[in-house]
């Protein structure tokens, strides 16, 4: 459960920082922009779900989105402080603590990964099957609700 919420909130955080700060760091960022905006979408919307069911799987799953999205923090991170924004403080503040959340995710995303005692197949024992279809249906609304909205 507490990988399912880590991933999720990871996702969310770094989607919410991707759209806040899409003018800030100009037109140079557009790929970087679309390529963390899709990995972060995935990471809420596909990989924590995923772990409910089975946490190696949803794991190995979240590892491409989490390497993008370091990438993109650092890399957008020193677009904003070269130009000299306003809030250079609080913007390194930002970035400094979702790259840390970041940071996290992935070093326990790579741990489920490479135990070796757990199984393909084990999913979280803690929540019922109805909690777990609920927890699922929460991301994959809000992934799917952005990608026709947006």
């Amino acid at each position: 459960m507490t990988r399912y919420l880590l991933l999720f909130l990871t996702g969310f955080a770094y989607a919410l920082l991707i759209l806040l700060y899409s003018d800030l760091a100009g037109d140079e960022a557009v790929f970087n922009r679309r390529m963390g905006l899709i990995a972060a979408i995935s990471l809420f919307a596909f990989a924590s779900w995923l772990t409910l069911f089975s946490m190696r799987l949803g794991a190995l799953v979240s590892l491409p989105s989490l390497l993008v999205l370091v990438y993109w923090n650092l890399r957008t991170a020193k677009l904003i402080i070269g130009q000299g924004a306003a809030f250079d403080a609080a913007i390194a503040i930002i970035h400094l603590v979702v790259g840390l959340l970041a940071l996290v995710t992935l070093l326990t995303s790579l741990r489920y990964v490479f135990k070796r005692r757990l199984s393909w197949g084990a999913g979280t024992p803690s929540p019922g099957l109805f909690f777990k279809l609920l927890l699922t249906v929460i991301p994959i609304t809000l992934g799917t609700a952005y990608l026709l909205y947006a």
